[in-house]
C-alpha cells in the first residue's frame, strides 16, 4: 500500500474553516460507510453506533437493528438428532419510546414430549451506555430470565436489559437447543423497526431435503454450497468418527425497512421478509428417502379423524327439540331455515372472541354460555343437520392470522371454520361469531382467497370467499333548497350485505339511538330532526334509514353557496404517499349510489353548475361517476356512483387508486352556486 505523504505550510482562518467542514463531511460519509458495513464484532460497538442519534433512512425510527446473526446447525451422534439455533442481536436505541425493545422475549416449545424438548441456552446481555464521554457497560445473564407458559405447548423466556434508554446500543446472544429436528422455525429478516443488516446460515445435514424458500416484498442475498458434518457414529469411542454431507443456505438482507401496522393491510406478516424451510424427504436406513411433504389432502384426513372435529360433524345437536317446536325443520325456504336457525343459537351462546378449528364439549360450551369460533360453528353446522340441511364446514386462516401456505400445507395455519350450506346451483356461508353479519354476510376477516369446503364423500375444493361479500349502499335525497340558503329534505337509505353489518355494528357500538344519530350529523355534516331505522339490531338482510335532515349554505348578497352532499363515498383521500410497495386490500368489495333530486328556490338560477365526471381503471374493476343535469330551471338532479370490484389490488396499481380516491375526495366539496334572478 502506497501512501502519499502532505506537508502542511501556512493555514488561514478561512482554510481552518474549509477543513473543519471537509472534516465533518468525511465523518458524515464514514458513519454512512460503517453502517454499509456491518460491525460484527460482539461486545465492541463502533464511535458510529455509539454516537448514532437518528437512522437516515427512517427517521422516525425509535430503534434499530444494526446486526442480526443467526446460525442454525445440527448436531448428530448415535442415537439422535438435535438443533441449535444460535442468534446474536445489537440494537441501538433511537428514542425514549423505543426502550421497550431491551424487552427480549424468546419463545421455545415446552409440552412434556420427549421428542420436543427445547432449552433457552448461553444467553447473555449487555447495555452500551455513553456517560461523560465514556463507554458503560451493564452485563447481565441467565439469572435474569423470567419465564412464563405461552399456552400448552410453548413458553416464553423473558428478560428486560436495564439502563436502557435513548442512545443505548443493547448486546444480547442465546442459544435455542431443539430435539425438534424434523422441522426448523422460520427466519424473519424484518422486523418492526428497521434492520440494517441480517444474515441466516442453515447447514443441514443431506439426510435430510429441505424445501428453503425465501419471501417477501424485500429480497435476500441468497446463496447455497455444500459442506461436511462430522459426527460420532457408534458408541464406541474407538469408533472412527464419520462425515456426512451438508446443503448450507445463506441468506443476508441489507438495509431493510421497519415493518409498519399499515391500514390497508390485514396481515403485515404475509408480507415479511423471511426464510422458511419444510421437511420434503428424509434418508431411510437404505439408502432411499422417503417423502414426508404433506397435501391439502392428508390435512383433509387428519380433520375428518379428529375426535374434535370429523367426529363431532355427525352429531345432534343440544337443540334439537327446540328447532323442531320452533318448526324450523318443516321450513320449505333454505335460506329462511339457516336464517332461523343462526338467530336460534345467537339468542342462546355468544362469542368468546378466540378463533379455533377444534371444538371443545357442546354441553360445557352451553353451561358457559359462550365459546371459540370452533365451538359456536360446530353447534351451528349440527343444528343445521338437525333442521334437515346438509351442511359442511369450510376451514381456512383468517386475514388477520395470514394467508394459507401452498408450498407447505399444515393444520397449524389454519385457526377456524364457517359453514357452508348448498342451496341449489350456489351456496350459502354463515359464521356464528359475528353478531351483525347474515347469510352471505361475515366478517370481514374472514373473507379470504383460499378457504378450504369440505365434504363427505366428495374431494375438497378451495373457495375465494372475497366473491361473496360485498358492502352496498343504496342513498335517495328528495330535498329543496331555500331563498335563505338552506337545503332540507328526505334521505332514504338502503344498506345489504357488509354495508349492513356495518351499520348495525356502528348501532351496537353507540351505545343508544342518540348517540348514534348524533354521529350520523356529524358524519353527514347536516342537522338531523327525525331519523327512522329498521333492520339494525336483529338478523336482517338490511338495514333501511329515513332521516329528515337541514343543512345551511352560505348566502352573501345575490348569491347563495352550498354543498349539496349528505352522503358521499369518500370524503377523504387516505392513499397519501407517493409510493406504496404493499398491496392495497379492503375489507370487500365496495358500491355506492346517491340519486339526489332538488328543487331551487323561486326567483334564483343557477350560476355555476359543477362539471359531470367518470374515472375508471383500465381493467373496469374501479370506477366512479358524478353526474349533473338541469332537468328543468327549478330542478337538478345529482347521481353519484362508486364501486371497487376487487378486495385486494397490487402496489402497481396504486397509483391509479390514489388518483381515482383524490378525484372522489375532492369532488366531495363541489359548491352550488345560485344566483338571485
Amino acid at each position: 500500500m502506497h501512501h502519499k505523504h502532505i506537508t502542511y505550510t501556512h493555514i488561514t482562518m478561512k482554510q481552518k474553516l474549509l477543513t473543519a467542514l471537509l472534516f465533518a463531511a468525511l465523518c458524515l460519509h464514514t458513519a454512512s460507510a460503517q453502517i454499509a458495513t456491518p460491525n460484527l464484532k460482539w461486545g465492541k460497538p463502533t464511535d458510529v453506533e455509539l454516537n448514532m442519534t437518528e437512522y437516515a433512512a427512517d427517521k422516525e425510527a425509535k430503534a434499530v437493528v444494526l446486526c442480526h446473526l443467526t446460525t442454525v446447525n445440527y448436531k448428530m451422534d448415535l442415537y439422535n438428532y438435535t438443533v441449535d439455533y444460535q442468534v446474536k442481536k445489537r440494537i441501538k436505541i433511537l428514542a425514549d419510546d423505543g426502550k421497550d425493545f431491551a424487552n427480549i422475549t424468546i419463545p421455545f416449545i415446552s409440552n412434556g414430549k420427549e421428542d420436543m424438548l427445547e432449552s433457552i441456552e448461553d444467553f447473555k446481555a449487555t447495555a452500551f451506555n455513553v456517560v461523560n464521554g465514556k463507554v458503560v457497560k451493564t452485563k447481565i445473564g441467565r439469572e435474569a430470565i423470567h419465564e412464563e407458559r405461552i399456552n400448552e405447548d410453548f413458553m416464553r423466556a423473558k428478560v428486560a436489559i436495564p439502563q436502557a434508554k435513548a442512545g443505548t446500543i443493547i448486546e444480547y446472544e442465546f442459544t435455542r437447543h431443539s430435539n425438534v429436528f424434523f422441522h426448523i422455525f422460520d427466519w424473519e429478516a424484518q422486523e418492526e423497526i428497521p434492520v440494517v443488516f441480517a444474515q441466516y446460515r442453515l447447514e443441514i445435514p443431506a439426510y435430510f431435503v429441505f424445501n428453503v424458500e425465501t419471501s417477501g416484498i424485500y429480497k435476500l442475498e441468497a446463496a447455497h454450497s455444500v459442506g461436511s458434518l462430522t459426527f460420532q457414529p457408534s458408541s464406541d469411542n474407538m469408533t472412527r468418527a464419520a462425515t456426512c454431507k451438508t446443503n448450507v443456505y445463506l441468506c443476508t438482507g441489507r438495509n431493510l425497512p421497519a415493518l409498519k401496522k399499515d391500514d390497508y393491510v390485514w396481515s403485515e406478516r404475509d408480507y415479511l421478509t423471511k426464510v422458511t424451510a419444510e421437511l420434503k424427504s428424509y434418508a431411510t436406513g437404505s439408502g432411499n428417502y422417503r417423502e414426508t411433504r404433506k397435501t391439502w389432502e392428508q390435512v383433509d384426513d387428519i380433520l375428518a379423524k379428529h375426535s374434535d372435529f370429523g367426529a363431532r360433524l355427525s352429531e345432534h345437536s343440544k337443540y334439537r327439540d327446540e328447532l323442531m317446536a320452533a318448526g324450523i325443520p318443516a321450513m320449505t325456504d333454505v335460506k329462511e331455515k339457516v336464517a332461523a336457525t343462526l338467530t336460534m343459537l345467537r339468542k342462546k351462546l355468544a362469542w368468546n372472541g378466540d378463533y379455533d378449528v377444534m371444538a371443545h364439549s357442546a354441553s360445557e360450551v352451553i353451561k358457559k354460555g359462550n365459546g371459540t369460533s370452533g365451538d359456536l360453528n360446530m353447534i351451528l353446522l349440527n343444528m343445521l343437520n338437525d333442521a334437515g340441511v346438509q351442511a359442511c364446514p369450510m376451514v381456512l386462516s383468517t386475514r388477520r392470522h395470514g394467508r394459507l401456505p401452498q408450498t407447505y400445507p399444515s393444520l397449524d395455519k389454519l385457526n377456524t371454520f364457517v359453514v357452508a350450506v348448498p342451496n341449489g346451483a350456489s351456496w350459502l356461508y354463515v359464521d356464528a361469531t359475528a353478531p351483525d353479519g347474515y347469510v352471505n354476510v361475515l366478517d370481514p376477516n374472514l373473507y379470504v382467497e383460499q378457504a378450504r369446503l369440505i365434504q363427505k364423500g366428495k374431494p375438497s375444493q378451495w373457495v375465494n370467499l372475497q366473491k361473496v361479500g360485498e358492502a352496498r349502499t343504496q342513498v335517495v335525497v328528495d330535498g329543496a333548497i331555500s331563498a335563505t340558503g338552506v337545503l332540507s329534505g328526505e334521505q332514504t337509505t338502503i344498506y345489504t350485505g357488509n354495508a349492513a353489518l356495518s351499520e348495525r355494528k356502528a348501532f351496537r357500538e353507540a351505545g343508544d339511538s342518540a348517540t348514534f344519530v348524533a354521529k350520523k350529523a356529524e358524519g353527514y355534516g347536516v342537522e338531523i330532526s327525525s331519523c327512522e331505522i329498521t333492520g339494525h339490531k336483529g338478523f336482517a338482510p338490511a338495514v333501511n334509514e329515513v332521516v329528515k335532515f337541514s343543512k345551511q349554505g352560505e348566502v352573501a348578497s345575490d348569491h347563495i353557496y352550498i354543498n349539496p352532499f349528505t352522503a358521499y363515498p369518500i370524503r377523504t383521500n387516505p392513499f397519501l404517499e407517493t409510493e406504496r410497495v404493499l398491496p392495497i386490500e379492503f375489507p370487500c368489495r365496495q358500491s355506492f349510489s346517491l340519486t339526489m333530486r332538488l328543487k331551487l328556490p323561486e326567483g334564483w338560477a343557477l350560476e355555476e353548475l359543477p362539471k359531470s365526471t367518470r374515472i375508471t381503471s383500465e381493467d373496469k374493476s374501479m370506477s366512479g361517476q358524478i353526474t349533473y343535469n338541469l332537468a328543468s330551471e327549478d330542478q337538478l338532479s345529482v347521481q353519484v356512483q362508486f364501486r371497487l370490484g376487487n378486495v385486494i389490488y397490487a402496489a402497481n396499481k396504486y397509483k391509479t387508486l390514489r388518483e381515482m380516491f383524490d378525484q372522489l375526495a375532492s369532488r366531495s366539496k363541489d359548491m352550488l352556486v345560485l344566483k338571485k334572478k
